[in-house]
């Protein structure tokens, strides 16, 4: 009978371990893990009047809100699977996902006004001292929402209590609890919460009210995306070009793509191909004609632009450095004695020469019109009614 009931309390107890681990550690989409002190406090300015920017706003009051632009560099954040631009932080320790307002003391698994993170989930006020500030740092990319706020039954005593959340540009999401001094204290239940009554993670049920665990922080990760993500890359244009990306992966002059870590930090380098130029990236991930820089947290298409340089095909060399689109108009505006130069490729025009000029076409360069590399082809005709036109390197098709 004794080694019966052995037998039975050590399945009643791997039972109760593996449930206990399995509640503790993921509500199938989030995993919540208490992280080591060397993650370090971060904090915020904490300034306040100030006026709000892009990077730093605050608030403070009772059941005051204000909401906030996630910064560009979050265009991949996404709150349990689902993507957002905006937020609304509330004074009663609360950020808000699609709901503008402010709520206390409510149920953490279905508060009923859509996803949250509840850092402190009880009556609290920054009205009489404190305030909630929110600031945007980088290297990692993140936003730092800190609480100096007391309990609403606490309120001008001065008793403030600092907390933490810190949302990373990968969807990664920590809280921290700093400092505590209240006199009245509840929590009814503070963590995260889809608020569909099924996923959510509760820092109070697992490690106990958060008005106990100053100095200690919490991490929770999105376990249920892929861990990579797939970059594309096409391209448009009349000219040709190469992407080539950092860390490697992409190296390509026609469409591609290839897979990198989910939250990696890719550079995508253009560079046109001869007589070609590099005129900018499409689909919203970058802009301008520099390099792009964009942090990889969903499956992302760029598309890059070469155009043929049709401005830079003629270059009369007088020292002026003077392009023109065609032979024609370049000839048209020389003086006597100017040398043409033209780039090894196939130029499509009629050429007529009806100047009491000379001047020398010189074919055969490279687009930067430093070394002959070729012939060039006139592929039209070439008349001389007036001057003299001496050619170099040049074909007449």
């Amino acid at each position: 009978m004794k080694s019966i009931f052995g037998v039975v309390a050590l399945i009643l107890c791997s039972v109760l371990t593996v449930a206990d681990l399995a509640f503790a550690a993921t509500d199938g989409i989030y995993q919540l893990t208490e992280v080591t002190s060397s993650e370090a406090w971060d904090g915020t300015d904490a300034v306040l009047p100030q006026a709000p920017t892009a990077d730093y706003d605050a608030v403070f009051g009772d059941d005051a809100y204000l909401t906030y632009t996630l910064p560009a560099s979050f265009s991949g954040f996404t709150f349990y699977r689902q993507p957002y631009s905006q937020i609304a932080v509330d004074t009663n320790g609360n950020i808000w996902f699609g709901y503008a307002g402010s709520a206390y003391s409510f149920s953490l698994p279905l508060a009923g006004k859509g996803p949250v993170i509840s850092a402190w989930n009880s009556d609290l006020s920054s009205y009489a001292a404190g305030g909630v500030f929110i600031q945007h740092k980088s290297n990692p990319e993140r936003v730092v929402i800190e609480w100096q706020t007391e309990t609403f039954t606490d309120e001008g005593s001065t008793l403030l209590n600092d907390f933490e959340v810190v949302l990373f540009a990968d969807g990664k999401i920590r809280i921290d609890y700093r400092d505590f001094q209240a006199g009245n204290v509840k929590d009814f239940g503070s963590g995260i919460s889809k608020d569909d009554g099924t996923h959510y993670l509760s820092v109070t049920t697992e490690y106990g009210n958060v008005y106990s665990l100053a100095g200690r922080y919490f991490q929770f990760v999105d376990v249920s995306q892929p861990t990579n993500n797939t970059l594309s890359i096409a391209f448009s244009g009349t000219g040709s070009g190469t992407v080539t990306s950092t860390p490697a992966g992409i190296a390509c002059n026609t469409s591609c793509d290839a897979q990198f870590s989910t939250g990696t930090q890719v550079t995508l380098h253009p560079a046109p191909s001869a007589y070609s130029l590099f005129t900018g990236w499409a689909n919203g991930a970058c802009s301008g004609t520099g390099d792009c820089l964009l942090t990889l947290n969903t499956d992302t298409t760029v598309t890059a632009a070469f155009d043929y340089d049709a401005t830079h095909q003629v270059k009369i060399n007088d020292g002026t450095n003077n392009y023109y689109s065609s032979i024609q108009s370049a000839y048209n505006a020389a003086a006597g004695g100017a040398t043409l130069n033209l780039w090894a490729i196939s130029y499509t025009e009629t050429l007529s020469c009806n100047l009491p000029i000379s001047v020398t076409l010189q074919g055969g360069f490279d687009s930067t019109y430093s070394t002959i590399v070729g012939d060039t082809v006139l592929d039209g005709s070439l008349s001389i009614t007036d001057g003299t036109v001496t050619t170099d390197g040049l074909t007449i098709k």
